[in-house]
């Protein structure tokens, strides 16, 4: 990708992520957030159709710099537990608590929770593989993966309306209990 374009759309996520942090998500402007990117309204739609993807893709972002962390280390051989990438996604979920109960809400933009699912699940699937339930063929990989998926976004959304919020290290626990527990045991 063009780096001039990759700048561009970085610069329009942080953007947003940082408006996010003291005003709510429905009430952010496409020109706020492009005053606060600095560039004009027509870089903003060149790159994006609406406000709504540009956090999916601002949010996406973050998973997919903690999945390459995961890879990276396991190239080089190191051992980064899986247990730190959650704990690490859950802390950024805290850090930006209100925007995450905004999107995963019932109205928030479904884009969003779509990505978020898509991202768990591929996750999810890559992990399986090794399972007995699912290397038996038992269980398809498709459909333990959805639904390990599905069990992670609904702690993720239970968790950031709790009040008061739990620590992000006990979201952690209740995460990983469930997608440690075996695949198709009884």
């Amino acid at each position: 990708m063009d780096p001039r374009i990759l700048r561009t759309q970085e610069s329009l996520q942080a953007a947003l992520l940082e408006l996010c942090r003291t005003q709510d998500f429905a009430t952010l402007s496409i020109s706020s957030i492009v005053d606060a990117a600095g560039v004009n309204r027509s870089t903003f739609y060149q790159h994006y159709a609406d406000k709504e993807t540009l956090l999916a893709d601002a949010l996406d972002g973050f998973a997919a710099d903690a999945q390459a962390q995961l890879d990276a280390a396991s190239a080089d051989g190191l051992e980064v537990h899986p247990r730190e990438l959650i704990l690490r996604y859950f802390v950024h979920v805290r850090d930006n608590a209100a925007l995450y109960q905004t999107v995963l809400s019932s109205s928030g933009p479904p884009v969003i929770v779509e990505r978020l699912v898509t991202r768990v699940s591929e996750l999810a699937r890559r992990g399986l593989v090794a399972q007995p339930a699912v290397a038996s063929g038992a269980m398809p990989v498709n459909i333990a993966a959805a639904s390990l998926a599905g069990s992670f976004v609904g702690i993720l959304r239970e968790w950031i309306n709790m009040t008061p919020l739990p620590s992000a290290e006990s979201a952690t626990d209740w995460a990983w209990a469930v997608l440690t527990t075996p695949v198709g045991s009884p």
